[in-house]
């Protein structure tokens, strides 16, 4: 593992976190971003509240696949060697 995954993985983590107290929170504000205000007026509280989950969960899906060292086949990891 090099030393930029636990990094961005834990960020991504906390980016989730954040996200899903979005989603089940009171607060207005982040449904002041131009596209979640576009789904709440067209949809309804409830879709922008969905929204902001699917956000949640695919974030932490991506945090938990980074720190797990989960690569596509076509991806090698970089190995240094200290001479």
């Amino acid at each position: 593992m090099s030393y930029d995954e636990p990094l961005v993985g834990g960020l991504s983590i906390v980016m989730s976190m954040m996200a899903m107290f979005i989603a089940v929170g009171p607060w207005d504000q982040p449904y002041q971003l131009k596209t979640i205000h576009a789904v709440q007026h067209r949809f309804g509280k409830l879709a922008a509240r969905i929204v902001w989950a699917a956000i949640a969960i695919a974030a932490m899906a991506a945090g938990i696949a980074i720190l797990s060292g989960m690569r596509p086949s076509y991806a090698t990891q970089t190995v240094t060697t200290a001479e």
